[in-house]
């Protein structure tokens, strides 16, 4: 994969995430892969943006639930050919691992950096490379908490779930965000773009 210098790698957060706020993947009319077809929300949220982005952040967890369902050794001829396609670009893209916990990182193109995640990303940031996108909604708490996020991409289900894993919490203060794009999908999901208000 191509490596391009940017004046500053920016940082996204990418979310699947119900009405109600939880990051879950609940079954609705029309959640089947449709992300052959262009108007589709997996399109918005991963194929479109493809060629911006070679890092995937992750903490251990998320990164072992990745490693373990991704690669494209685990694809079959009977899914949606769309997680080929996904697999075959996190397969290329820098997975970058911040987590002071130890664990294996055989998945090709894969690292660990512990310490302060601050500092880490401040390194990442230096390193010459296109945008980053994190995958792990606890990293993307904690450095939502920081101020180092720049870009949200929410991709909003039809789903009042009532229960689950819930991606925001209490902050220390408020984060004003600036709308970059909104897209309607015919299933009911609604993406979303923004970005941190500086």
């Amino acid at each position: 994969m191509k490596q391009e210098m940017s004046e500053k790698r920016r940082i996204t957060m990418s979310l699947y995430m119900t009405l109600d706020g939880y990051n879950e993947f609940p079954s609705y009319p029309g959640s089947e892969p449709q992300a052959s077809e262009p108007d589709s929300v997996a399109d918005a949220m991963w194929v479109q943006r493809w060629g911006t982005i070679d890092t995937l952040l992750f903490d251990r967890e998320t990164y072992e639930q990745w490693a373990d369902f991704w690669p494209t050794s685990k694809r079959t001829s009977d899914e949606h050919p769309w997680f080929r396609r996904m697999s075959e670009f996190a397969e290329k893209a820098q997975k970058v691992v911040l987590s002071d916990r130890a664990g294996p990182t055989a998945w090709a193109n894969s690292r660990t950096l512990d310490g302060d995640v601050g500092a880490a990303v401040a390194r990442l940031r230096s390193e010459p490379g296109r945008d980053m996108v994190v995958v792990a909604p606890g990293l993307g708490r904690e450095l939502m908490r920081r101020g180092l996020i720049d870009d949200y991409l929410f991709a909003v289900m039809p789903v009042i779930l009532g229960k689950g894993h819930q991606f925001f919490g209490e902050l220390e203060g408020q984060q004003t965000l600036r709308l970059v794009e909104v897209k309607q999908f015919t299933a009911g999901e609604i993406f979303l773009h923004y970005e941190t208000a500086r």
